[in-house]
């Protein structure tokens, strides 16, 4: 809750009204059963779960197309290898072509073997089904996040009002009132945390493949700048011609030294974050957020019951509902006949 110090620069002498002051102790008690019931920690957890929902929704699919523009390429570059060995020896190493292509041609297939497995984990990821997770959590956080971080504010909300107030004490009357207890009532947070918990079923059968392919990539991706240069090494008795090979490289060491260089420029972080945020999810127990706000919303109810009733008796009490008994309306005989005695009166 924020600091409460700037009437003190208002002028000495300033006498802050009596509505004001009830309205900020409010405000104060409210801080209290914000701290009392821990919503502040159900707040945390609700932030989390935005940020693994926004996670999900985006799917990593800017990554996934990256990185599958590079394989394909590489798929191109290695099996094209065979058919390909004039151009392995280049520059200074073209003279001994017929000695040197053979043996990067043999590491090259290895390479291409590992490569097959990476590129079938790298195909087993599937965006699209996290993006539906990130959906249907969405759906649930439509009901969750604005309860949640609607009661965290409600201290700061009426200290707000009690501001106002102390500056010009008619607004009072102004405060809407009926917008907090419906916030308090949380209408959907039980159906809404179902959905949160549906959306756990099945999810470990999602993360769990998904990380261990994922992994598998990532150590590929990060190591096959190494690889293939060591597969264009030149073997002994001529090792010390190693430098002059990447020196002037052959376009298939320069095609897959550009790929594993554009690999390693994507960003598989967020990924790995939302794997390891879904599977805290999983182990999340619901209450951690519906005992919270139920607590707070108990505690609350009472203190906006209090600002509900300075607030009405703030607001004009107006003529009383039984001043609006209509008249009976005259006939226009009557009318004439107390025209005629108005007029005997005069004369």
């Amino acid at each position: 809750m924020k600091k409460r110090g700037s009437r003190d620069n208002l002028g000495k002498g300033r006498i802050q009204p009596k509505d004001a002051k009830g309205v900020q102790g409010l405000a104060d008690k409210l801080a209290e059963d914000l701290q009392e019931s821990k919503l502040e920690g159900a707040s945390i957890i609700v932030d989390r779960l935005e940020q693994l929902k926004d996670l999900a929704l985006d799917g990593q699919v800017k990554q996934m197309r990256q990185l599958k523009d590079v394989m394909k390429n590489w798929r191109e570059i290695l099996n094209s290898v065979p058919d390909e060995t004039d151009e392995l020896a280049t520059g200074d190493m073209a003279v001994c072509s017929s000695w040197y292509a053979p043996k990067v041609q043999v590491k090259l297939k290895d390479l291409f073997e590992e490569f097959k497995d990476t590129e079938k984990a790298f195909a087993q990821i599937k965006p699209d089904k996290f993006q539906d997770l990130g959906r249907r959590m969405n759906k649930a956080m439509e009901k969750i996040a604005p309860a949640v971080y609607g009661m965290q504010n409600l201290p700061n909300e009426v200290s707000d009002v009690a501001d106002r107030a102390d500056e010009r004490e008619e607004t009072l009357k102004d405060t809407d009132t009926k917008a907090m207890k419906k916030l308090l009532e949380g209408q959907g947070m039980t159906i809404s945390l179902s959905s949160l918990e549906d959306c756990k079923r099945g999810l470990l059968d999602l993360v769990e493949p998904t990380q261990r392919n994922l992994e598998k990539v990532q150590t590929f991706v990060s190591e096959a700048h190494d690889k293939f240069k060591q597969a264009f090494e030149v073997p002994c008795p001529c090792c010390c011609m190693t430098s002059y090979v990447y020196d002037q490289p052959s376009r298939c060491l320069t095609e897959l030294l550009e790929n594993a260089d554009r690999a390693l420029e994507v960003n598989l972080q967020p990924f790995f974050e939302l794997l390891q945020g879904l599977k805290d999810l999983i182990d999340l127990d619901m209450s951690r957020i519906s005992k919270p706000t139920k607590r707070f919303a108990k505690l609350a109810a009472e203190r906006v019951d209090l600002l509900d009733k300075i607030v009405a008796e703030a607001r004009p009490s107006g003529i009383s509902p039984c001043c609006f008994r209509p008249f009976p309306l005259a006939s226009p005989r009557a009318d004439s006949a107390s025209l005629a005695s108005l007029q005997a009166k005069e004369k």
